[in-house]
């Protein structure tokens, strides 16, 4: 049943993601070829930059509006599933509260690891250009001395994090969604506030754990000019302890999600 489940809720929305990412897709092939392909990075001037940046605000907002799309997307389709009036007919199918959530996570996971993919892909082509890398292997030396590392091992990391952050993304939402459903009267208000309270305990939880292992850098405590090294090593040591706190209060977020919904709670 579970993959029946699994099934159906990838067809739901799946037009409208294939769409947001077809025209991804398309724009990132026009922007290689038809704008960044077409620059001269050996003689700039103020109306490059200017281009540059106008193309570059525009593309991470395309970016980030697919993203948060597909985003919707999900949340959307556990809310209405679930606990709006198609809910009535989806909890008379022969199927447990544990398979209906495993189907929405397993579905939400996937859609926003295959958003994850393609976005990257798109960025590759984006910057894969010869002016653009010939551009970039003027500074890469400085670039690589900020980082502590190379860009493509920078990149390459936070990819990793970004997959390891899909699932856990999902179910924070589902967690909020769900903890909204308690209030009746404020169940947006009340899953807002459940994602925003979420979200401070995690990052309180990560610094006091720096504190506490002592892998927080003095000098973002005390105000001392950092080396690079040290701005890469607090820049991965913050992400770690983020997603390793994040996967801890998922899990617990997980069955908060389980205890509720096998209530079937606040059906509109």
């Amino acid at each position: 049943m579970l993959g029946k489940l699994l099934k159906f809720d990838l067809k739901h929305g799946l037009k409208i993601f294939l769409l947001l990412h077809g025209i991804l897709i398309i724009i990132s092939l026009l922007g290689r070829f038809l704008f960044l392909d077409q620059l001269n990075f050996n003689e700039p001037d103020a109306a490059l930059v200017s281009s540059v940046a106008l193309f570059a605000s525009a593309i991470i907002f395309l970016f980030v509006a697919v993203c948060f799309c597909t985003w919707l997307l999900i949340a959307f389709r556990f809310y209405r599933n679930l606990f709006t009036g198609e809910g009535y007919l989806t909890w008379t199918l022969p199927a447990s509260s544990v398979q209906h959530l495993w189907s929405k996570i397993l579905s939400g996971s996937i859609l926003l690891l295959l958003d994850c993919i393609i976005e990257s892909a798109c960025i590759l082509l984006l910057v894969t250009g010869s002016n653009v890398t010939e551009a970039y292997s003027v500074i890469a030396s400085d670039v690589n001395s900020e980082l502590g590392m190379s860009l493509s091992t920078f990149a390459l990391i936070l990819f990793v994090i970004m997959l390891i952050s899909g699932p856990v993304s999902v179910i924070q939402t589902y967690f909020c969604i769900v903890i909204g459903q308690l209030f009746p009267a404020h169940r947006v208000l009340g899953a807002v506030a459940a994602y925003f309270i979420s979200s401070f305990v995690i990052q309180i939880l990560s610094f006091g754990l720096q504190i506490v292992t002592g892998l927080f850098p003095e000098y973002v405590l005390i105000g001392q000019t950092s080396t690079s090294d040290q701005v890469g090593t607090y820049l991965f040591t913050t992400m770690g302890y983020s997603t390793v706190m994040m996967i801890v209060i998922a899990v617990l977020q997980y069955l908060v999600i389980h205890y509720i919904m096998k209530k079937k709670i606040n059906l509109l």
